[in-house]
């Protein structure tokens, strides 16, 4: 697959002028230069480096794949790992017992399986490529990575996943300073935890833009630095994707009570600084927010540029129940595949728990492997507030198209169900410590048997709830 630059040893070096060793090193570098333009060839490549990639890895070892023949294309120079943990662990305040940092997390420790350091994958006999992939060429069956690499494949797995929807696309200015940050990759949460050390201890203070997960999750870390943390979201409640205004409030509540403020139907008009540093927010209703650390999180894109031609639906690239693209031998996996629901036509899912589930389908399909026609529940969780005696955190499995009843469950807790023609269709819990185990499988007994039911009392009791 490709060779070792040859090294300067002494005995090539004895005896030279230093016009004799500079010629030894530019036959070096033009070594080096051929290899990188020499072609690379696997029976499968995997394009992408993030966590729908690591578990892609680890299926083709379970199934049994022979060294050499899997490559994987990765434009993040660390290896795959578990992404959910940017906005949790990682933001840690330094007080927290558990902070997450590499390489405590990398794949796929989160599905329960080995940590895949770099010993891993060199013993399984996969090749990481490092590089961007910039196109895909159909017909001969090549990748190019940066401006000169050629992988060529014989099934292709595309796993690029998605990217940080900027609020400059909208029109907002300013959101390049300092201090403003997107969260999407480890070195974007790792800048974002060196701007939190260098502030002054108690004087910080942080706007989050946007209401959904990425915006609730940094929330929830950054006050337990002892920052004046402030939440601005367009919407009526937090969550809107999910939740209705009863279980906004039920978590707006929360999260009053451990001191952040919600500026809720407000949108960021624009990020001020002085010398290209973060000092504010503006408000379109024209308050105005002093700051100086923001971190935006208002949506995603997939990452599907690289790649023409394909069959498109929902944004992404549109699969059958095995994964399969419109091209033959080409699959697509994670965030930008959107596949047969069973609800009814095709979606998008951008969660973890699709990521690795769809990453096994598609490699035992391609493989050969007879597989069940991927017939996917929809789960959704968050664990927040964790390094606090009082977490939080929520499960959902189902469809949330329904109408939401929701169900006060003590002082601590509260749960959902989503009903359509008079059945269960969706069901959540949501409280501090939050669902165990045992009630996440309820949850998503509920939401697979679909129960008739009237309210959310009724529907739980079936299941023991």
């Amino acid at each position: 697959q490709g060779f070792a630059s040859p090294p300067l040893f002494p005995a090539r070096c004895r005896g030279r002028s230093s016009e004799g060793l500079r010629a030894l090193r530019a036959e070096q570098c033009l070594f080096r230069c051929c290899v990188r333009r020499m072609q690379l060839n696997f029976e499968y490549l995997i394009v992408g480096g993030g966590n729908a990639a690591g578990y892609a890895c680890r299926e083709f070892v379970a199934q049994g794949v022979g060294a050499g023949r899997v490559g994987v294309i990765m434009a993040e120079p660390v290896l795959p790992y578990e992404r959910p943990a940017l906005t949790k662990a990682y933001l840690h305040p330094p007080t927290a017992k558990v902070r997450a940092r590499l390489p405590g997390f990398h794949t796929c420790v989160g599905g329960g399986g080995e940590r895949q350091l770099k010993e891993w994958y060199e013993e399984h006999g996969i090749e990481l490529v490092k590089g961007k992939a910039m196109s895909v060429d159909f017909k001969s069956k090549c990748v190019t990575v940066g401006d000169d690499q050629q992988c060529t494949y014989g099934k292709l797995i595309l796993a690029t996943g998605c990217s940080a929807l900027r609020v400059s696309k909208f029109g907002v200015k300013g959101d390049d300073l300092a201090n403003v940050f997107y969260l999407r990759e480890e070195s974007d949460a790792a800048a974002l935890v060196q701007a939190l050390e260098a502030l002054p201890e108690g004087k910080g203070q942080a706007v989050i833009v946007g209401g959904g997960y990425i915006g609730l999750e940094c929330a929830a870390a950054l006050v337990g630095w002892g920052i004046d943390t402030t939440m601005v979201l367009p919407e009526a409640n937090v969550m809107p994707r999910l939740f209705n205004a009863e279980l906004g409030k039920w978590m707006e509540d929360q999260y009053m009570a451990r001191g952040i403020k919600i500026a809720k139907g407000e949108i960021a008009a624009e990020f001020t600084g002085t010398d290209g540093v973060l000092s504010g927010v503006t408000l379109k209703s024209g308050q105005s927010l002093p700051c100086n650390i923001s971190v935006v999180g208002v949506g995603s894109t997939p990452n599907v540029d690289y790649c023409q031609g394909l069959k498109m639906d929902s944004g992404g690239f549109a699969v059958d129940e095995f994964m399969r693209t419109s091209e033959p031998d080409v699959f697509a996996i994670g965030d930008i595949c959107a596949f047969p629901s069973q609800y009814g036509g095709l979606t998008r899912c951008e969660h973890v728990d699709h990521a690795r589930k769809s990453a096994a389908q598609a490699v035992k399909v391609a493989m050969d492997v007879k597989t069940e026609p991927y017939k996917y529940l929809p789960y959704f969780y968050s664990r927040i507030f964790e390094y606090t005696p009082e977490p939080i955190a929520f499960n959902f499995f189902g469809d949330q198209s329904g109408e939401c009843h929701v169900s006060a469950r003590g002082d601590k807790s509260v749960g959902a169900v989503w009903l359509k023609d008079g059945k269960v269709v969706g069901a959540l819990l949501m409280g501090s410590p939050g669902p165990s185990p045992e009630d996440a499988k309820k949850l998503s007994q509920l939401a697979t048997e679909t129960p008739a039911a009237l309210d959310a009392a009724a529907a739980f009791s079936v299941v023991g709830l």
